[in-house]
């Protein structure tokens, strides 16, 4: 390969790299399903996160930069505990924990992209399967897609580059809803 064409091909290699990926896909969702347990106790105490929302009209960019940041941060900041070991029950959800489960780290992440501009109806829990183990995430529902924040992943991935199969979604409309995941499309919401 000649000089021209190597470094060609190098700069082609940087940008792909260096440019954030797009997500351009959403989770697409179905009828409505069962609310998870630990999310009906949650709500018990977190009245104001559990119900109608407004849905905004267009869908705002990702800010991958903010997304990026509060997800590391947050990764960071909560140690990885069961809620038994954590709080002495089984299933509890906070969004102030400094030690919890993966739905902890999915509502500390919540609240911090809440007070960074994000409305609530863009922010959703996510339910499903990591392997053979059930998992919950943050999905950021943007114009440009939909964003998987994990706690097990200190990168911010586009939901068709999570390496989850995904059940169930807090409703864009109600915080106390949830809807089941049908697969993924590229037509945004």
């Amino acid at each position: 390969m000649s000089a021209p064409l190597f470094l060609l091909a190098v700069l082609a290699a940087l940008v792909s790299v260096l440019t954030p990926a797009r997500a351009s896909t959403w989770l697409k969702t179905g009828k409505e399903t069962t609310r998870p347990y630990g999310h009906v106790d949650y709500c018990s105490r977190n009245a104001a996160d559990c119900r109608d929302r407004p849905a905004g009209a267009t869908l705002p960019a990702a800010r991958l930069g903010v997304l990026n940041s509060i997800n590391s941060a947050v990764n960071r900041a909560i140690k990885p505990v069961a809620d038994k070991t954590a709080f002495g029950r089984k299933e509890f959800w906070t969004a102030s924990a400094r030690s919890g489960d993966c739905e902890d780290f999915a509502l500390a992440k919540r609240a911090k992209l809440l007070r960074s501009g994000f409305k609530s109806s863009q922010l959703l829990l996510t339910m499903g399967y990591k392997g053979s183990e059930a998992h919950t995430v943050l999905v950021v529902r943007t114009r440009d897609g939909d964003y998987v924040l994990d706690n097990l992943d200190d990168d911010v991935r586009p939901v068709q580059s999570a390496s989850m199969s995904f059940l169930k979604i807090q409703a864009p409309d109600h915080g106390g809803r949830w809807l089941s995941v049908t697969g993924k499309t590229g037509k945004a919401p």
